[in-house]
């Protein structure tokens, strides 16, 4: 029976009580949460104290007696997870538990709890009517084999609770089976020193009304000095993923404002809860959360607060090609996936500030696809400081960012939380950014003074991405870091950073999921797939490992049996009957397959094993001795292959891509014929003896006959022809170009500029352009401008998503921008007001010409470019690295290297 208490009672779950709601915070952009008060906390104040303890003694000496008439004797006692138990009563032999799953256990379980006892359950079923109390110490519940507790249908209430702090508590080895209708449960405990609490699952999904639905775990320790640990727990269908619940919904695990201790979470998997996965946060004590998996987890995956609490060695996933649960409701309000959430207010009016220092360390996080994206790792408005070290984060989820710091702020419903005291910060260090997402930026710093971005690499591909943005803040580093985004690398609004060593180039490693329990027990009956991944007979498991690099590495094979996706096989794969294409990219890929292989091309250099055997793909194909052979129409006899080059004047092109991670688009057109080599892509277009492709991490090939009457290429990658590797545009004479500046697929007006040695005329839709001395300066918006140039370009400059189409074919601006003596390029683009900068460079500094070129009144001066920018953008040349830059007032930094 639950007792009502105070706030101050040290009460798992207290704040769901009248003070407020457990997780109402969902932030706008200013830092901002709304959300509303929950409900409060009713109980039953009749006390059962003494008379418990005496049922208690009576029940024991029963079951003492019960054995002993039947020849038998209560097993002595034994240590287990660190607690010393005087006696081991056995659920069936002792107490008379029937197993069967059909007469309740409560009674008899209940009374037999007493100080210093533990209860073995033989493998079965064991039915409960209500909630059982725990309120002695040293006592526990240990199942072997097969064993599991089933609630009441229908029932919504904690399974086991606690009166009033009992210490040393075990659970260990049960499944929670509440995959009956309307049927949610869990576990409150909170021990004074310690609890320990081993595999455990819950089985189905809580999916009864959300109003102060109960959560799996509610967790605590009183002592400063105690530990309780929760290891393997598993509940993989949580709860409606919708199921905010204004701040009521079910949690996987709640530890509050009563826990003083700390709480390790370890080897635990949480997925699909509608309010956060842990909620464990708000706590003067620590939480440790480590080698745990968590997927599609409402409000946050994970949350901590402060020092002495942090994140190990955890994967995080939102995707929700992933989710197994009922279709999503309304989503307007209450929802929103965040990977890991920090957040240090207080739960209690009053109260002292939680002390800064949360760490996440050693970690995958990966944000592939969710309605609703805010933020990988995200610092609340009521988050201090936030440490992340060895962590790869891929984001693919559009406006979602990587890393965010908000606005440090009090909660509007919650007034008497002040603005948390400094340190604002976030410190990161060998940290990894990639995927596609766009818009926004991949790391958000709002008032964090001091953050610190250093041995990071941010890649991020899709449109309109920026890397680092630095927003009121002052004293941030940038340093010994890859940016390379679609944006503006590091952008500063009133704010001031030093920055050094930063590139383009670079090598990010991708984050490579893998759910921590993939051997617990599955849940068939919830609908949903499952998780485990078995071959049949005959089938043996083929792998392709690309863990060793982040290149994308691309794959087909077919088979003449069967194939099937394997335990780790993506849902990107292509699986065509027999016929597999796929990819990976920093991880690895797995099919059950069958039969023989009739073909197996790869593209890079992953590992390839079959059956934990390491082998070459071609050894993988049996050849056919009966191949066909080639007919001839005029009856002659040829010896000669059908795949060598159609005549002695055929040549081998290729293009070569396998050095870099990144996509490389070419087009090239001879005069003679072209045709499929040995490494064509399938995705390549042969049209007459014009050809257009790309490559990803590998090689394309062709035959060719003829010259080469145009070659584009959108990066510096090898290419060679018959073996020897030749400058793409030395095989192709310039006999002038036409340039094409494209925003037709943008309503926005967009602002180009570009220079060449020769001459320009202008064509089609430039009669606005300004055009002096081979220097184009103008605006599209929606439609496009094309100009007739010769010569060299020595500078080209867009704004936005801009397309340039060079003789039709379309080209990336960065490689038509001419040589420099400087070898980089800074950009600072301003903002409507007049805004200042200052840069200053290890090397040399000087003014870049051309319609964007910095302004008589900017200064270059030995390594220190300065001057003002309003509705402008100012451009310089720099070679060595960025040793400080500042901004006073609105505008952008890109650096281009």
């Amino acid at each position: 029976m639950s007792k009502e208490r105070t706030p101050d009672d040290e009460r798992v779950g207290g704040s769901y009580g009248a003070d407020g709601t457990v997780s109402t915070d969902y932030e706008v952009e200013t830092g901002d949460e709304d959300g509303s008060a929950g409900e409060t906390e009713g109980g039953d104040d009749t006390p059962l104290l003494e008379r418990r303890g005496y049922l208690k003694m009576a029940g024991v000496a029963a079951a003492t007696v019960a054995t002993a008439s039947a020849g038998g004797a209560a097993a002595s006692g034994t240590t287990r997870r660190g607690i010393e138990f005087d006696r081991v009563l056995d659920a069936v032999d002792d107490l008379g538990l029937d197993a069967g799953g059909n007469d309740p256990v409560n009674a008899r379980l209940d009374d037999a709890l007493s100080e210093g006892t533990l209860v073995r359950f033989p493998e079965g079923e064991y039915r409960f009517d209500g909630e059982i109390e725990i309120d002695a110490d040293r006592v526990g519940m240990l199942g072997e084999g097969d064993v599991r507790f089933l609630p009441p249908t229908g029932y919504s209430g904690l399974l086991f609770d606690y009166y009033p702090n009992p210490d040393d508590v075990l659970i260990e080895g049960i499944d929670i089976d509440m995959r009956a209708n309307d049927t949610t449960t869990g576990i409150r405990l909170l021990c004074r020193n310690h609890f320990h609490i081993e595999d455990v699952e819950f089985l189905g999904r809580g999916l009864t009304d959300n109003s102060g639905q109960i959560s799996a775990f509610l967790l605590g320790i009183t002592n400063e000095s105690g530990r309780g640990v929760l290891r393997n727990a598993v509940a993989k269908k949580g709860s409606r993923v919708d199921g905010y619940a204004r701040g009521n919904g079910r949690i996987g695990v709640w530890v509050g404002w009563s826990n003083k201790g700390t709480v390790r979470i370890e080897g635990c998997d949480f997925r699909e809860f509608g309010n956060n996965g842990t909620y464990t946060s708000r706590t003067p004590g620590q939480v440790e959360i480590v080698d745990s998996y968590f997927l599609n987890n409402n409000a946050a995956n994970i949350r901590i607060g402060g020092d002495g609490s942090y994140i190990e060695n955890c994967t995080v996933e939102i995707d929700f090609g992933k989710y197994t649960g009922p279709e999503l409701g309304d989503i307007s309000t209450g929802f929103g996936m965040r990977g890991i959430h920090v957040d240090q207010g207080v739960q209690l009016e009053g109260a002292e500030t939680i002390p800064a220092g949360a760490e996440v360390r050693d970690c995958e996080l990966i944000g592939a696809d969710a309605p609703n994206g805010l933020a990988m790792i995200n610092l609340s408005p009521q988050g201090r400081s936030l440490r992340v070290e060895n962590t790869r984060v891929r984001v693919d989820i559009d406006n979602m960012w990587a890393v965010r710091r908000g606005r440090p702020g009090a909660i509007p419903w919650r007034e008497w939380q002040r603005t948390p005291p400094k340190p604002h910060w976030i410190r990161m260090d060998n940290v990894s950014i990639t995927g596609s997402a766009s818009g926004r930026e991949a790391v958000r710093l709002v008032e964090a003074d001091d953050s610190v971005v250093r041995n990071c690499c941010v890649h991020q591909s899709g449109s309109s991405r920026d890397g680092i943005n630095f927003v009121d803040s002052t004293g941030g580093v940038v340093e010994d870091s890859t940016v390379d985004v679609t944006g503006r690398e590091i952008t500063l609004e009133n704010s001031t950073a030093s920055s050094s060593s930063i590139t383009k180039d670079g090598s990010c490693p991708f984050p490579n999921p893998e759910p921590a329990s993939s051997d617990s027990t599955g849940d068939s009956t919830s609908g949903g797939s499952t998780d485990d991944s078995t071959p049949d007979d005959g089938q043996q498991e083929l792998v392709i490992d690309g863990g060793h690099t982040s290149d994308k590495l691309t794959y087909t094979f077919t088979v003449d049996g069967g194939v099937e996706p394997g335990p780790r096989a993506n849902p990107d794969d292509v699986i065509d009957g027999t016929t597999v294409s796929g990819q990976v990219e920093g991880g690895s890929d797995s099919f059950w397959v069958s039969g023989e292989f009739t073909d197996f091309q790869l593209d890079g250099d992953a590992e390839v094993r079959l059956d934990g055997e390491t082998v070459a793909p071609s050894d993988l194909v049996v050849s056919d001795s009966t191949e066909e052979t080639n007919d001839s129409t005029d009856g002659t006899d040829s010896t000669t292959d059908d795949s060598t080059a159609e005549t002695t004047e055929e040549r081998e092109l290729v293009i070569d891509g396998s050095g870099i991670y990144d996509r490389v688009e070419y087009a090239f057109t001879v005069d003679g014929s072209v045709a499929p080599g040995q490494y064509a892509n399938d995705s390549d277009v042969i049209d007459g003896s014009t050809v257009t492709g790309h490559v990803e991490g590998g090689f394309d090939s062709f035959l060719v006959s003829g010259e080469f009457t145009d070659f584009q290429i959108d990066a510096d990658v090898p290419v060679r022809l018959n073996g020897q590797t030749v400058d793409p545009a030395d095989l192709v004479v310039d006999d002038g170009r036409t340039v094409e500046v494209d925003g037709t697929d943008s309503t926005d007006p967009l602002a180009y500029t570009f220079s060449v040695d020769g001459s320009v005329t202008p064509g089609d839709g430039a009669a606005a352009a300004d055009v002096t001395d081979g220097t184009v300066t103008g605006r599209v918006q929606g439609d496009a401008s094309a100009f007739q140039v010769t010569g060299e370009f020595t500078n080209f400059q867009v704004e936005g998503d801009l397309v340039v189409r060079v003789d039709g074919e379309p080209v990336d601006p960065a490689t038509l921008d001419g040589g420099h003596d400087l070898p980089h390029e800074l950009v600072v683009d301003g903002d409507g007001a007049e805004a200042s900068y200052l840069v200053e460079t290890t090397g040399s500094v000087a003014k870049r010409a051309g319609g964007w070129g910095a302004e008589a009144s900017d200064a270059a001066t030995g390594g220190v470019a300065s001057g003002t920018v309003a509705d402008d953008r100012d451009t310089f040349g720099f070679s060595g690295d960025v040793a400080r830059l500042q901004i006073d007032g609105d505008a952008s930094l890109t650096f281009r290297r």
